[in-house]
């Protein structure tokens, strides 16, 4: 019998779509799958959620729950925590979330974890327009500075065992969506 967490992890540049698919997913199948949501300290953007997009946390917050060993795993960007709670997982659904390069590297590292990756790809062009258009008033030089990091952390990512999912026109994501379903059948089936 296997115990372990099952876990679908998309990960991919910015503007590649992750959220999209990650959205389909849970539209598609919410019987079969559970929504991760993340934590951070960095501050809401335009139009997200607390508890939705993210739980927004105090830094003093963040800290106390890894002190706690409340959460699966925790990295730092740009002076910004992000991290995933322990509470957030469940043992009925296959849970689904996007990670960014150094928290797929600390997750695969789990034994506790059943992992199927997701590498999410999009043009580059895609990609710009999407991170444009999704603010009423982007943060251009936000954007660039992305974008430009990006190059450098999928560049380090050193994973053997991963899918691509190309995302580049709107059939893309429901494409996507059955794949991973379909996947996540073909691993129930076969164990």
């Amino acid at each position: 019998m296997n115990d372990k967490i099952k876990l679908v992890i998309l990960c991919g540049k910015a503007g590649a779509g992750k959220d999209t698919i990650l959205k389909e997913v849970i539209r598609r199948f919410p019987d079969k799958f559970n929504e991760i949501v993340s934590c951070t300290t960095r501050p809401p953007r335009e139009g997200e959620v607390d508890g939705v997009n993210y739980h927004f946390l105090t830094v003093e917050q963040f800290t106390e729950k890894i002190l706690n060993g409340d959460m699966l795993e925790a990295t730092e960007f740009r002076e910004w925590h992000y991290g995933t709670m322990l509470s957030s997982l469940s043992r009925e659904k296959i849970n689904i979330g996007v990670f960014n390069p150094a928290g797929v590297t600390c997750l695969v590292e789990n034994d506790d974890l059943d992992i199927t990756l997701y590498i999410v790809t999009a043009n580059d062009k895609q990609r710009l327009l999407r991170q444009l258009l999704r603010e009423e008033n982007p943060d251009v030089h936000e954007i660039i500075r992305r974008f430009s990091t990006d190059e450098a952390d999928f560049q380090d990512l050193e994973i053997d065992n991963y899918v691509v999912l190309h995302n580049e026109i709107p059939s893309d994501v429901e494409v996507s969506a059955k794949i991973i379903e379909y996947r996540a059948h073909l691993d129930n089936v076969l164990k």
